[in-house]
């Protein structure tokens, strides 16, 4: 997918689901499920890790789901609701430092916020931290 599909895809997604400025974007990937060369239509399955916004602060929890998209050269709208609108997210009140992660395990992601960067790094930071061996040195002949 190009840079200009990428954004198309996130400002629909910004359209729809923060037309008050409340919700916050923190990583969004999406990967082609089916092009028609009929009518030029190409469905994609959008993987969107989202979470409260006020004022400056960022709720440290997100929701998430994987959701779908028709793309033509003209037109973008979901498709496919009955496999993904009704009933609770794929991912609930997760910890922003696994957005990054989880998106990415369905696509290279299209967008990656700031603080979804953030905390995927103080994660990655958090977990060699507790994964040392510890300070003890050991003989390998002991």
């Amino acid at each position: 997918m190009n840079h200009t599909r990428h954004q198309r895809i996130l400002d629909f997604l910004k359209q729809e689901f923060n037309p008050d400025d409340t919700i916050h974007l923190l990583a969004v990937s999406a990967a082609e499920q089916l092009h028609d060369e009929y009518d030029l239509a190409t469905t994609l399955k959008v993987r969107i890790a989202l979470t409260f916004q006020e004022d400056a602060s960022v709720n440290p929890y997100f929701d998430g789901t994987d959701l779908f998209v028709c793309m033509t050269e003209t037109d973008i709208r979901f498709t496919k609701e009955n496999e993904w609108a009704d009933g609770p997210p794929l991912r609930e009140g997760s910890p922003n430092e696994l957005a990054l992660g989880w998106v990415s395990e369905l696509a290279s992601p299209i967008f990656v916020s700031p603080e979804a960067q953030e905390a995927a790094l103080r994660d990655k930071a958090t977990s060699a931290d507790t994964n040392d061996c510890g300070s003890e040195t050991r003989n390998p002949k002991e």
